[in-house]
């Protein structure tokens, strides 16, 4: 016969709860990144400046690695964070997390590299001039998920989730 398991405290119920809206907080921004424009970039070869989206650079940003831009990769990275939050082990949540927001900001080395705006391999180039309001919602969507982890692992966190002793 099993034992009931004990009903979890209420700093229990408090932790999951503040995992959770992280989770929320840093979903919404995320979404808020893929439908507003991500970066302005000038295209090289029609010396005309352009507005690059959120969404369409989620769905192409992985051929970056062809360019040596790996700032895309910083995705998977916060999917894991997110799954390693809400499963309680803050302290990878917050290894992986800070890894995709180092991940996350080598996109700025576009700055230095630009990258072929087409296949064809000749000189039309397309030039970072400055990141938007969706590149500064995916960092903070990045940041959020580390951000909590470090709060929740704090030592004085953990001692007031410890089962107090009974009198």
């Amino acid at each position: 016969m099993t034992s009931p398991r004990p009903a979890p405290s209420a700093h229990a119920q408090s932790q999951q709860k503040t995992r959770l809206l992280a989770c929320g907080a840093s979903a919404l921004l995320f979404v808020l990144a893929c439908a507003t424009p991500a970066m302005t970039v000038l295209n090289a070869n029609k010396r005309d400046e352009e507005q690059m989206w959120g969404l369409p650079l989620l769905l192409m940003g992985w051929l970056g690695v062809f360019t040596f831009q790996f700032g895309w990769f910083a995705n998977p990275l916060l999917a894991l964070a997110f799954v390693l939050l809400l499963a309680g082990a803050d302290r990878k949540a917050l290894w992986v997390g800070g890894a995709a927001c180092v991940l996350g900001l080598s996109s700025l080395t576009w700055y230095v590299n630009p990258i072929p705006a087409d296949e064809s391999g000749g000189d039309r180039y397309l030039e970072l001039l400055y990141p938007s309001i969706g590149f500064l919602f995916w960092l903070g969507s990045l940041m959020v998920i580390p951000a909590t982890a470090h709060h929740l692992s704090q030592p004085e966190a953990q001692a007031s989730s410890s089962p107090e002793p009974e009198a």
